[in-house]
């Protein structure tokens, strides 16, 4: 994950994994096995494509992080978007945007 999303890009020490363990439901907690903090749509396509055996993998929520359905799972690789936060293309005369959804 390290040569995809950059050593920065990974988190995977227990004590910076507790950021990650519930929403803002704090009743229900686990903390995963591993975050990964990609900044292109291609490095999320790498991240999920080499799942070793059956890994699971998740998206946080990042909107509506209230519901308790965003929980990691401790064996398994959560992405998170924040990073990605760039607009993509606006069209003024549709009043659209393309972006990204971090």
């Amino acid at each position: 994950m390290t040569r995809i999303c950059g050593a920065a890009g990974v988190v995977h020490e227990p004590s910076q994994l507790a950021t990650y363990e519930c929403d803002g439901l704090t009743s229900h907690r686990t903390a995963p096995a591993l975050v990964v903090l990609p900044e292109t749509a291609e490095q999320v396509a790498a991240v999920v494509r080499p799942a070793p055996g059956g890994c699971p993998v998740r998206g946080a929520r990042i909107r509506d992080r209230l519901s308790g359905g965003a929980l990691p799972r401790s064996d398994g690789v959560l992405i998170v978007t924040s990073r990605m936060r760039r607009v993509l293309d606006i069209d003024p005369v549709s009043r659209r945007a393309i972006v990204e959804p971090g």
